[in-house]
């Protein structure tokens, strides 16, 4: 269960990570962050 939660929570913030690089116009650099993380944990972070 704290798992669970510990999961949900970091995808959270690496949703909120990403939405904020985007807005400091770092779309690139969340693209490359985002796939690293994609391949890293096997599927896509939201």
């Amino acid at each position: 269960m704290l798992a669970a939660e510990a999961m949900g929570e970091l995808v959270q913030a690496l949703g909120e990570l990403d939405a904020l690089m985007r807005e400091l116009g770092a779309g690139d650099e969340a693209d490359a962050q985002r796939q690293l993380l994609e391949e890293a944990f096997g599927g896509e972070k939201e």
